[in-house]
């Protein structure tokens, strides 16, 4: 998520947590749509960004276990995944605030209990699930021997991430919700503070936040790269990427943008800003530039997608060095870890505007990028445990088919790989249909209890 991970929650709880938002604060003014255009609706529904995550988990799956079979023009965007990882972690942050940040913002205990019991329970419990199922595969794979029994404590706790990086979990992809976490539990107070930049500087203070967030992203390795002859080594790279700190600016990034964008939704919509908000000054009302029109926040978001396009596909790889493999991020690709958040965000920004604009959004909305985009979380989560058992079969074919090279290092099955990826999306989607969907049922009901009771004490 990565990991894609996993900002398709949030949607999928959004219009049932907008029926009972009143417990803290009766309604007020989060009862308005997502912008009042043509993607307008529930509140958090914005189909076209549901399609992006569609091709964003394509991308990392293909980066993963696409056969590469000769050089092409694409070949350098494939070992590039890192991006759409960083897509899923930004928009994570921008459709959490977009969501929940009016109903938080007050710091009802009620309110940030039902966030943490739908935001976080069903992205853990289905976590766990594809954890024990990449679990069954190393087994195998180890002919029976287990992991240390405390490095699975630390990866069923999502806190081997924090210690070793470089040590993956029985199934890797699964960092990323270890990185997630702890931006979710921070969310409640991360919600506030941009409330109080809004109200005090207005949308020039949030502008400077989301400026100062992907410095601050960017600094470690930038200085590292310069340091060091302009060279990365891949376990830096790796430490911020994998490392759940190193992941809170840029959900912070996104869910910055996400307040300007509803700023600058409101300002175009029947209430002004400052009414829209009671507290804010009308000087802080008035800070900052005023709102571009949904026309040119589309042009801006096509811009922003044609900049991400020229950079992953066209900027070379660097130089082979001894020690390493084709695809390891080494020289300046670490620096793709984060280097386009800021493009990535103001796709965002300018996207949303009047419940989507611009010809990507007009693309990434086609009913079939949307349909698959569902799954695109469990997608991400249960690549490597199928993956690993069509190896697997391979392996035990007696030669009808296998899934690696010669050397036993990479796939060079192009059928074996279709067949995989096919069988991924659909395994994806009935988890999703028969086994999750029961879950969420569930936690919704869990949450309208507790917060029940909660009232009534």
């Amino acid at each position: 998520m990565a990991p894609l991970v996993v900002a398709n929650a949030a949607e999928r709880f959004g219009g049932a947590a907008g029926a009972n938002r009143g417990a803290c604060d009766g309604g007020g003014p989060a009862a308005r749509g997502v912008g009042g255009g043509r993607g307008g609706g529930e509140e958090g529904q914005l189909d076209h960004l549901t399609g992006a995550r569609c091709l964003a988990s394509t991308w990392i799956v293909c980066g993963h276990f696409l056969p590469v079979l000769e050089e092409t023009v694409f070949t350098a965007a494939r070992h590039r995944g890192n991006v759409a990882v960083d897509f899923f972690i930004i928009l994570s942050g921008f459709i959490t605030h977009w969501v929940y940040g009016r109903r938080l913002v007050s710091g009802c205990m009620v309110q940030i209990r039902r966030f943490y019991t739908r935001r976080v329970g069903r992205v853990v419990i289905t976590t766990w699930l594809a954890m024990l199922l990449g679990l069954c595969v190393v087994i195998i794979q180890l002919r029976g021997r287990l992991p240390s029994a405390l490095h699975l404590a630390l990866c069923f706790s999502f806190l081997q991430p924090w210690f070793d990086p470089l040590d993956w979990c029985p199934n890797g992809q699964t960092w990323t919700v270890a990185a997630l976490l702890p931006c979710w539990f921070l969310y409640p107070l991360m919600c506030r503070g941009l409330s109080y930049v809004e109200r005090q500087f207005g949308g020039v203070g949030l502008l400077l936040l989301a400026t100062l967030l992907y410095i601050v992203s960017m600094s470690p390795l930038t200085f590292l790269f310069l340091r060091q002859g302009c060279w990365l080594e891949l376990e830096q790279g790796v430490w911020w990427y994998i490392w759940p700190p190193s992941q809170l600016p840029d959900f912070a990034l996104g869910a910055t943008v996400a307040a300007l964008a509803r700023r600058h939704e409101a300002a175009g919509g029947p209430q002004e800003d400052g009414a829209a908000q009671p507290g804010r000054g009308a000087a802080a009302a008035c800070l900052g530039p005023p709102p571009l029109s949904p026309r040119v926040r589309g042009l801006l978001a096509d811009a922003s997608v044609l900049v991400i396009l020229a950079i992953t596909v066209g900027l070379p790889p660097p130089a082979a060095a001894a020690g390493y493999e084709e695809g390891d991020r080494i020289g300046y690709e670490p620096l793709l870890n984060h280097g386009l958040a800021l493009p990535l965000a103001v796709f965002l920004y300018g996207s949303v505007a009047d419940g989507g604009a611009g010809l990507a959004v007009r693309l990434l909305r086609h009913d079939t990028f949307v349909g698959l985009g569902e799954y695109s979380f469990e997608v991400y989560l249960f690549q490597y445990p199928i993956h690993e058992i069509f190896v697997a079969a391979g392996d035990l074919s007696m030669g009808a088919f296998t899934m690696r090279n010669k050397a036993g290092t990479h796939n060079t099955n192009s059928c074996g790989f279709v067949a995989f990826f096919v069988t991924l999306w659909f395994l994806a989607g009935v988890y999703a249909t028969h086994v999750e969907s029961g879950l969420i049922r569930w936690l919704r009901s869990e949450g309208g209890q507790s917060d029940a009771a909660a009232v009534a004490a």
